[in-house]
């Protein structure tokens, strides 16, 4: 049985070439099952396509070629409730011109409708070093947030791997609005209470992770934070992936991540585990050891 099942979804971009480099250095470190899917409306494309595509990947233990009819977004969603997969890998795409306006963005709906966690990058993804192996896994924590999927996710996929874990937190500047918030929704203003808060949380972990702490906006401190902890992945909630009402779209986290983003979305399954991941032994935590930024 592969430790880890990948779809990667191509649309034979540019961005998608150069992911190709990613998903060798996942395979260096796992024994992986891989997928390439292309997923169109239009008229199919040409089979000798995506055949060519990431001609390497013959040469894994197992891969194969399949092509999806329908909206992308629609169709690999789809493919992923009616055959298990533990990660989606969906680069962010080339930026042509200027946006376009009504756009939707089908991360964002994989990432909404999708039963696995979904692999992406900035636009930075070019500037990443993927030779080496996968050293610091990072993962941004809310100090109130109980949702822990994700922090679950990252500790057994750093356990893999043998890899640091590193947990971002950031907490809000206090002003008059942060105040009046409070009412509705409470949480830690200050460094301390922020870090007894994640204890709390993690009391049952058996993992050390490190703390990094900062004050602002999220969005512009957590990937400023991947990089100084030289992150080779960081993994983030839905909540801290996706963002808007009338037009949902990829936070500005994501799109000025540092290195590869693992989004793992709100609605998966509470029983979801990674294929190589095994229950392992529940031992109290120690005292984290809080890194300042």
């Amino acid at each position: 049985m592969p430790e880890l099942n990948i779809l990667f979804t191509t649309n034979f971009s540019d961005s998608c070439f150069r992911a190709i480099r990613a998903v060798a250095q996942i395979a260096d470190a796992f024994d992986i099952r891989l997928t390439i899917t292309h997923a169109t409306r239009c008229k199919p494309v040409p089979h000798r396509d995506l055949q060519s595509f990431f001609a390497e990947a013959d040469h894994f233990a197992e891969c194969r070629r399949i092509t999806l009819d329908g909206a992308p977004g629609e169709a690999v969603a789809e493919l992923t409730r009616n055959e298990r997969f533990d990660l989606i890998i969906a680069p962010g795409s080339d930026r042509i011109g200027l946006p376009r306006p009504f756009h939707r963005s089908i991360r964002t709906q994989l990432i909404r409708n999708v039963a696995c966690p979904l692999w992406t990058t900035s636009r930075g993804l070019e500037a990443a070093d993927f030779r080496r192996p996968i050293r610091t896994v990072a993962v941004a924590l809310d100090g109130w947030d109980s949702n822990l999927r994700h922090l679950e996710l990252a500790s057994s996929f750093a356990e893999k791997l043998g890899a640091r874990l590193r947990i971002l937190t950031v907490l809000p500047s206090i002003s008059e609005g942060t105040l009046a918030l409070q009412a509705a929704a409470p949480q830690p203003l200050h460094p301390d209470n922020a870090i007894s808060r994640i204890e709390e949380l993690l009391s049952h972990w058996h993992r050390i992770p490190a703390v990094d702490l900062a004050i602002g906006s999220p969005s512009r401190e957590i990937p400023s934070m991947a990089a100084a902890s030289s992150a080779d992945i960081l993994f983030l909630s839905e909540a801290q992936s996706t963002g808007g009402f009338f037009l949902p779209g990829i936070t500005r986290t994501v799109s000025h991540s540092p290195c590869p983003v693992i989004c793992v979305p709100s609605s998966l399954s509470g029983h979801f585990q990674w294929s190589f991941q095994k229950s392992p032994a529940v031992l109290p935590a120690p005292m984290l050891e809080p890194v300042y930024a």
